[in-house]
């Protein structure tokens, strides 16, 4: 298997080899890998705070978001989302890819959850999960580059190329509905909202020990002064 460069890249999709739909060269094209940017889709599975929980937020709905409209999307600390990329990728069975978070991201504290690999065969968008480990919300710009790949041309092509059954929704720029359904299923606390209610938990702990010292010190004295009282 060998990686190949940037030329390669470029002569791959003249061949037909590789097709990368919005192609940037000035931007995108690096010296071995190409940077695919934010899509036009996105789901961020719910953070809920505190006050969400007190009210039992319905656990029915998961917005889809239109990135393209929306113009970035805020990933809470702590939070999770699906990311469409902007690119199709087509990939000739002699060609596989591997995907990666952009450094700049990993810095921030993003960490991608999803597979590394792009199957030979594969024709679609990339559906990427990613997790935000930072304890902040972070924001990803519409068609910023966030994630690159690296492909790889096989010594020998495979025979039976990737057509797996979520492929044709991703051919169309679309998140599988199968995601969405898992997705309504997760409910998680941002990690300030988690900090904040340890922190109120400390307090109330706190309170409660002061409470109890001013308790038994009174408590103490009517025991004393009773024993007292039957002695003399």
């Amino acid at each position: 298997m060998t990686l190949l460069t940037r030329n390669e890249i470029q002569e791959a999709i003249k061949d037909g080899e590789i097709e990368i739909d919005p192609f940037d060269e000035q931007e995108c094209l690096q010296p071995a890998s190409y940077d695919m940017r934010v899509g036009n889709r996105a789901i961020v599975a719910k953070s809920l705070t505190l006050e969400e929980l007190r009210k039992r937020v319905d656990r029915d709905v998961v917005k889809e978001l239109q990135v393209d409209q929306e113009r970035s999307i805020g990933i809470p600390a702590g939070g999770f989302a699906l990311i469409t990329t902007l690119e199709r990728i087509k990939l000739s069975p002699r060609y596989a890819g591997h995907i990666g978070i952009r450094s700049y991201y990993t810095r921030k504290g993003l960490v991608l959850l999803s597979g590394l690999q792009i199957d030979p065969g594969f024709d679609g968008v990339l559906v990427l999960g990613i997790s935000n480990l930072s304890p902040r919300t972070l924001t990803v710009e519409y068609k910023d580059p966030f994630c690159t790949i690296e492909i790889h041309r096989l010594n020998v092509p495979v025979d039976r190329p990737y057509s797996g059954k979520y492929m044709a929704e991703q051919r169309e720029g679309k998140i599988p509905a199968s995601d969405k359904d898992y997705l309504r299923t997760i409910e998680t606390m941002s990690i300030s909202d988690l900090t904040q209610a340890l922190l109120t938990l400390s307090d109330n702990v706190n309170t409660m020990t002061r409470q109890l010292r001013l308790f038994w010190i009174p408590l103490a004295i009517v025991v004393i002064a009773a024993i007292l009282s039957i002695i003399f």
